[in-house]
Formats: structure tokens, C-alpha cells, sequence
């Protein structure tokens, strides 16, 4: 069961990375549209007004949906290693 508790810490922080990663993309990509929209290196007319939705689509909505399952995920694991922490099984091994 150690064993199972390990793979159990591993796929958390796999989970904690994919979260900051889609974090950091998302900000990213926010900041970065600021500061052209402020600097005024996007002119807003209407062609390129829905470029920029179609490519805000393209970023944010595979960050925002990674993000949400890995934080699903994650959510679940400490329910996970503490069940197994509680159960026969593991106690009796880890004696």
C-alpha cells in the first residue's frame, strides 16, 4: 500500500504543476493583451476584434478546462491517501 500511496503523491503534484502551469498561461495571455490593448499595438475594429476572440478561445479555453479538471483532481487525491492512511490494509504493512 506504501507504494500506492506514493503513486497517490506523485499524480498531486502532476496535478499542482498542470494547475500553475494553466495559471500562469491564463495570466499570461491577459497580461500580455493589457499591455498591447494599453499601448495601443491592437487597433480595435471589428476584424480585429474577433481575431482576438477566436485566439482568446484557442488559449483560454483549453487552460481553463485543464485547470478545472486538474483542480477536480486534486481535490480528490488528499480524500484518497487519507482513506488508504485509514485502512487494514496499510496499517497492518506499515507495522
Amino acid at each position: 500500500m506504501e507504494i500506492k500511496k506514493n503513486i497517490l503523491d506523485l499524480n498531486f503534484q502532476k496535478q499542482l504543476i498542470i494547475t500553475s502551469t494553466s495559471i500562469v498561461i491564463i495570466f499570461t495571455y491577459l497580461i500580455g493583451l493589457g499591455i498591447a490593448a494599453i499601448t495601443e499595438q491592437i487597433k480595435f475594429n471589428t476584424k480585429a476584434i474577433v481575431v482576438i476572440i477566436l485566439i482568446s478561445a484557442f488559449v483560454l479555453g483549453p487552460s481553463i478546462i485543464v485547470l478545472s479538471k486538474a483542480l477536480e483532481k486534486i481535490k480528490k487525491i488528499p480524500i484518497e491517501i487519507a482513506a488508504l492512511e485509514n485502512s487494514k490494509v496499510f496499517k497492518e504493512h506499515s507495522t
